[in-house]
């Protein structure tokens, strides 16, 4: 792995979870000894999206902002895709716990506009790491996977569309709802999944940089990558 990949890999990791997720919720759920599985799997897929949409907005929007030249279109973009999704996250998670609006919501509906919005939030979110990975410092967007990582882990746990997306307020209010999430979750035994980590840098060796002709000259990076090799057999019993 190179610098600049550790984010696109984990962005894809995370989004392969997220969809794993769903298609558990989508599978049927026939064994009468647990009653509770479809809705458990649900909840799990609520937790995972909604940590994961609020990580990117803390982290990803303000740095393409910042180093995308002619970002805003792509950012509004985003956004208003984040903004569908949570909204539709919403009305699953009323539905899913009696709300009387969302009574008369049928399931297929439901996961039908989940599942389109998805597609359009992640697509939007690739673009936004394909413009960093084109316009950031390498090492700066590595660092960038870690920093998701981090803001996933205090992250609110439930879909909230009607709060703040963007700013210092959007920040504040990310905030107050995840812990508020996080006293809700305790209190309901809900179980919240631990997000997807980075996977750490592995250094190319300086001579696998030359003969790539892309030089970094990592102060960590050996001159030569070591093998081990199994010695041969000797052939005695």
């Amino acid at each position: 792995m190179t610098h600049g990949d550790s984010l696109a890999m984990t962005v894809a990791a995370t989004h392969r979870s997220i969809e794993e997720r769903l298609g558990e919720v989508l599978s049927p759920h026939n064994d009468p000894g647990r009653p509770r599985d479809a809705q458990a799997a649900a909840d799990t897929f609520l937790a995972a999206t909604s940590r994961h949409l609020a990580a990117v907005e803390e982290v990803l929007v303000d740095e393409v902002r910042h180093v995308v030249p002619h970002a805003e279109p792509l950012v509004t973009d985003y956004l208003e895709a984040a903004r569908d999704l949570e909204q539709a996250l919403a009305l699953v998670k009323a539905r899913l716990y009696g709300e009387a609006h969302a009574a008369v919501l049928g399931w297929p509906q439901l996961w039908t506009r989940v599942r389109d919005r998805l597609d359009r939030h992640n697509r939007l979110e690739n673009e936004l790491v394909a413009q960093l990975a084109r316009h950031g410092r390498p090492d700066h967007t590595d660092a960038l996977a870690r920093a998701v990582f981090e803001a996933e882990t205090r992250a609110p746990t439930r879909p909230h569309p009607l709060l703040p997306h963007r700013g210092l307020l959007g920040h504040l209010a990310r905030r107050v709802f995840a812990v508020a999430d996080r006293f809700w979750d305790t209190a309901e035994g809900r179980v919240i999944p631990d997000p997807v980590k980075p996977r750490p840098h592995k250094h190319d060796s300086l001579m696998a940089q030359y003969f790539v002709a892309d030089p970094k000259f990592d102060d960590h990076a050996a001159m030569f990558e070591h093998k081990h090799r199994r010695p041969p057999d000797s052939g005695e019993g």
